[in-house]
């Protein structure tokens, strides 16, 4: 038999039964596991110490390897055989900072864009300024 939360082997003659309400039988190799499950509500895929977690971990891992081989090999360009979503690496999304010359184009990383942008920033800043009044100064000294 075997324990419903960390997976480990229970010993003959040791270990607890717990039937639910519904009738499912949960065998527990040590009361750690059985609060772990029924009191605290923890998912054995999340507790480090567990069976479940090792291997959601490794499949984790194999799979972030071998999309960053395909990565690599490709010299950072998808193929079409790449779009497995458990293959591909998440990429982050870049939110351009305010005051950045930055134009998010669909599909791909934001890009800096040069001249249209910035001709348009300018306009629009003409068109936001009011004609200011110069002040003159007097050259004089001040007592």
């Amino acid at each position: 038999m075997e324990c419903n939360f960390c997976g480990h082997e229970i010993e003959v003659g040791t270990g607890k039964m717990f039937v639910t309400k519904r009738g499912k039988t949960l065998y527990f190799c040590s009361n750690k596991c059985e609060k772990n499950l029924l009191k605290l509500r923890r998912k054995p895929r999340r507790v480090k110490w567990t069976s479940a977690y090792g291997e959601e971990k490794a499949i984790r891992t194999k799979s972030l390897s071998k999309a960053t081989n395909a990565m690599v090999k490709t010299g950072g360009k998808k193929d079409a055989g790449d779009k497995d979503k458990s293959m591909a690496v998440k990429e982050k999304k870049v939110k351009p900072k305010p005051g950045k010359d930055t134009k998010k184009v669909k599909g791909k990383d934001t890009k800096k864009v040069t001249g249209d942008l910035k001709v348009k920033k300018e306009k629009a800043d003409e068109k936001k300024k009011k004609p200011e009044k110069k002040k003159e100064e007097v050259k004089g000294e001040k007592k």
